[in-house]
Order: C-alpha cells, then structure tokens, then sequence
C-alpha cells in the first residue's frame, strides 16, 4: 500500500480549516448585501409615506373654503371664529339675549327621532361648540332640551314622557362637552324643559319640528349669579 504523501495531507487539511472560514464570509458579505438594500427601501417608503402626508393636507386646505394648498390646516381653523363655523350649519343659530350668549341647534342635527343618542354629525358639531363655550371659561354653561307636544309611545320603556327624553337629551350634551370638548364640569349642567317652552305655537309638523331643539346657554354674570 503506497504512502500518502506528506504534502498532500497537509494540503487537505488547509483546505479543510479554510473552506468554512471562506463559506463564512460569504453569507457575512450576503447578509450586509440585504441589510444594506432593505435599509434603503424602509427609506424610500417612508418618503412616500410622507407626500402622501402632504397630499392629504393639501386636499384638506382645498375642502376647506378653497384656501392654498401651502396654508396649514391648523392654522386655518384658528383663524376663522368659532360662531362662523358654527353658522355654516343649517338651522343652527347664535344670539345674544338677557341671559347670555344662546346657540340653538334642532334637534335632527343631533338625535333622530324619540332617541338620545349623539349623531355623528352632532358629535361634529358639538367639536364647535366646545371652542366656542371655552373661550368663556368663567362663565356658567346650562344645556336645554325641548322636544314637541306628541306623547311618547316606541319608546315609553326607556322615556315615559317628553320630560325624561329632553333632560337625556341635555344629559347627552353635556357628557359629550365634558368628556370630547374639555369643558369643565364644574360650570355646566343640563335641564330639560319637555315641551312646555314651545317656539312655535300649534301641532302642525313645522311647529314640532321648530320646537324640538336643544339650547346651550353661555350664561352671564347676571343670570349665573342667580343661581
């Protein structure tokens, strides 16, 4: 049987010790290939992620009155008052009586039919009227609820009369101004009137109609001090 030569081993045994190290570094110079290509797709989306942030704001700027695209949102709605927002909504008015500042809102903008639960467009609407009520901050807040003279019936379980349904209407309001609007609830308070504060006298649907609504009332010293 012939001799291996020594050489030959040794040759082998290099080979053997080099062979890993070599596979090593390939999956090392690999692995940094990869890291190196998705570190620059996490960069390239999130400067996609960021124009379509800026998209959206201008869309925002040209829904709101057609300003400039370049005019901050924020800045926006700072600008403008809080009444002239709160008149862009039909039905809803501002005045000043005896008592104080009194915006008065229908009832359809934020409760259908025998119910008390907040609409999604009165949820927005009430957005409004807490910038408006904060800017009194010293001021006491009372919250009317009026319905109309029809009895209830679908919903005597939960309201067995038109008392019941207006002050939970209040209740809503005030809760809503409390909890989403920052107002704080040492100065409002709900009342609810039933049917007995009618604006429009009669039965006919546009009598009920007018006097179903819910006032909330930014009292004055005057009338606050009389409580």
């Amino acid at each position: 049987m012939k001799r291996i030569p020594i050489t030959f081993c040794v040759s082998m045994a290099v080979l053997l010790l080099v062979g890993p190290g070599c596979s090593l570094q390939r999956l090392k110079d690999s692995n940094k290939r990869l890291k190196d290509s998705n570190d620059r797709l996490v960069t390239e989306n999130n400067r996609l992620e960021n124009e379509v942030v800026g998209l959206e704001q201008q869309l925002v700027g040209l829904n709101l009155g057609g300003q400039s695209p370049d005019v901050d949102s924020a800045e926006l709605g700072a600008s403008r008052d809080s009444r002239d927002l709160l008149l862009e909504d039909e039905g809803i008015s501002i005045d000043e009586t005896s008592q104080g500042t009194r915006v008065r809102v229908p009832d359809q903008v934020f409760f259908q039919l025998g119910q008390a639960k907040l609409s999604q467009n009165g949820r927005r609407v009430l957005d409004r009227v807490a910038r408006l009520v904060n800017e009194h901050p010293n001021q006491l807040v009372r919250v009317d609820g009026h319905t109309d003279d029809t009895p209830i019936r679908k919903v005597r379980k939960l309201y067995p009369t038109n008392w019941e349904l207006s002050s939970a209407r209040a209740c809503r309001v005030v809760r809503y101004l409390v909890d989403h609007g920052a107002v704080d609830v040492n100065r409002i308070f709900p009342a609810g009137f039933s049917y007995y504060r009618p604006l429009a006298r009669g039965r006919s649907p546009s009598a009920r109609k007018k006097n179903r609504r819910v006032e909330i009332m930014i009292l004055n010293q005057r009338a606050g001090a009389a409580l």
